[in-house]
């Protein structure tokens, strides 16, 4: 059950970092820093959503297992959501690259 509201929960980072790179950033950097946070958030959501899941409805979750996946949410969701982002953001500027007369 951690592993698949893990997977949720880091879908959902990527969703909204690839969104950012492309509605809302005006650089490589801030596609980035956008990206990152939005990891960031998503890791943090994760931990609050299933705590409360656990306190509410006993035994659905493994705390050993949720800490491992919280951890390993924390350090790598903010990497590839930073990533998404910025590989959005440069192919969105390639694409509008080709629509310019010169």
């Amino acid at each position: 059950m951690e592993s698949i509201t893990a997977a949720v929960a880091c879908g959902l980072a990527f969703a909204l970092s690839y969104y950012m790179g492309r509605r809302m950033a005006s650089s490589t950097p801030v596609a980035a820093m956008m990206g990152g946070a939005c990891g960031l958030a998503f890791a943090v959501l994760f931990f609050i959503a299933t705590v409360a899941l656990g306190a509410v409805l006993p035994g659905m979750f493994d705390g050993w297992t949720l800490g491992i996946h919280f951890i390993v949410l924390l350090i790598v969701a903010p990497i590839a959501s930073a990533g998404v982002a910025v590989l959005e953001y440069r192919h969105l500027e390639k694409v509008e690259a080709r629509r310019l007369p010169f």
